[in-house]
């Protein structure tokens, strides 16, 4: 993950110094406001995807469960997924923070439902991981992980329209 993140900045260094105008940039960053917006959308219809066939079919019911299984064995999952927790509520709380300690940042209305988006992503994020487990989800470590890279995208998105 914090291999995008780099990439991301190298990316929008790039632009900037590339020569393009104010409005170039715009145009880019609305690019990728959408780009990251249609895989917010993919990774959601997949979580609902594998959640529908790991009930409705027995192979991909078969193969969760091996995943589930092999995952536990190699994984200290209970720990990751705290971790996961701890990062995507703290990095929430620091893009609040620093939303409302930088002055000369304009909300509009469009970033103001973007941080309100990434709010609650994050917390549907954490109420899922705490609350629900593999015997109430049969595909709950691939849910949790859609659930925690959408918030992630999110929090990217804001930094990215956020970033003058």
């Amino acid at each position: 993950m914090l291999i995008y993140l780099h990439l991301i900045r190298y990316i929008i260094q790039f632009i900037q110094r590339s020569g393009l105008k104010e409005g170039d940039i715009f145009i880019m960053k609305k690019i990728f406001y959408w780009i990251f917006t249609i895989f917010q959308v993919i990774f959601l219809i997949t979580a609902c995807g594998i959640q529908f066939f790991s009930m409705k079919k027995m192979g991909m019911m078969r193969y969760v469960v091996y995943i589930n299984r092999t995952w536990e064995a190699k994984y200290p999952v209970p720990a990751l997924q705290y971790a996961a927790i701890a990062f995507l509520v703290l990095f929430c709380i620091i893009i609040l923070l620093y939303v409302k300690i930088k002055k000369d940042i304009y909300i509009d209305k469009k970033a103001l439902s973007m941080l309100i988006m990434e709010v609650i992503i994050t917390l549907v994020f954490a109420i899922f991981t705490l609350v629900y487990s593999t015997e109430s989800y049969r595909s709950y470590y691939f849910i949790s992980l859609i659930l925690g890279i959408i918030a992630l995208i999110q929090n990217i998105k804001i930094l990215v329209y956020l970033k003058r």
